[in-house]
């Protein structure tokens, strides 16, 4: 049991630097990232001065971490993309197309998230 545990607590660090090492370098190479970081944390603020229930004030942001998600996922698509077929390819351009679509796609569901809670 404690080799058990000691392999979690080893995975979870491990799993823990990889994950701020995505985080740092999608901060430090995407745009669009750090963009829909703005764009949550304003919105986090903006809900604290905002007379909704708390479960309007969870809910939304944590819909706009979906977008985040969208976010990274079509970075690392790019970064694959751009590793194994660095040059022009209709290929290459149609996964990146889907991975940018992926994104809009949660953006739209966001603001239909967000229709939804000022009509309710």
């Amino acid at each position: 049991m404690k080799n058990f545990i000691e392999l979690v607590r080893r995975r979870f660090v491990s799993a823990t630097k990889y994950s701020i090492d995505g985080f740092a370098d999608a901060f430090r190479h995407e745009e669009a990232f750090r963009l829909e970081l703005l764009i949550l944390l304003v919105l986090i603020i903006v809900l604290f001065f905002v007379p909704w229930p708390l479960w309007k004030k969870i809910l939304l942001p944590t819909g706009f971490t979906l977008v985040l998600l969208a976010e990274l996922l079509n970075s690392a698509i790019e970064n694959i993309c751009d590793i194994i077929h660095p040059q022009e390819s209709k290929l290459v351009k149609a996964a990146k197309d889907k991975g940018s679509m992926a994104v809009l796609i949660a953006l739209i569901a966001n603001l239909f998230l967000l229709l939804a809670l000022i009509i309710a």
